[in-house]
């Protein structure tokens, strides 16, 4: 049975909200700058942001801090931009990937959220059912579960995204 520590799915969460608010407003094909929530063993947050000349070396950059961030912090959740094929089908979607890890935790997890760009005058939309991947392994649906839910209330722990999530949905 997987199980999480707590602090890593508000983590999961709280950068899951923040990269939702950051992209909502993006203009035409802006992507998201990558970004990284960490929360420091006394229980501070810090948020930091990924810049590099192309969206792959930033997502590399903040790939490696989470690594270097493992030994020293308690928890940390890296959110980045991606595409997402479905089995079904050629055609893939827009998603919010979130790797989180917490003291405890034997393998990173990723949270995978189909998302909506405002577009052609439509609105920004989270949509789809996220999915939880645990080291290589994806997680059923029952399993995943009660853990989506637990990020979901790190979401709307998130001060401005938690009154917008459900408008949003």
């Amino acid at each position: 049975m997987t199980a999480f520590p707590a602090p890593a799915l508000s983590l999961a969460g709280f950068a899951l909200a923040h990269a939702a608010w950051s992209i909502a407003d993006a203009e035409g094909d802006e992507m998201l700058r990558p970004l990284a929530v960490v929360e420091r063993r006394d229980g501070a947050r810090r948020l930091r942001r990924f810049d590099a000349d192309t969206q792959e070396q930033a997502i590399i950059a903040g790939k490696d801090a989470m690594h270097e961030a493992s030994a020293e912090m308690a928890a940390w959740a890296f959110a980045r931009e991606g595409a997402w094929r479905k089995m079904d089908g050629d055609k893939s979607g827009d998603v919010l990937a979130i790797d989180f890890w917490a003291i405890g935790m034997p393998d990173v997890a990723t949270l995978i959220q189909p998302f909506n760009r405002a577009r052609h005058g439509g609105r920004f939309r989270i949509g789809g059912v996220p999915t939880l991947v645990v080291g290589e392994r994806l997680l059923s649906r029952d399993a995943a579960d009660p853990f989506i839910e637990a990020i979901v209330a790190g979401v709307h722990a998130h001060v401005v995204v938690g009154k917008l999530w459900a408008t949003w949905r």
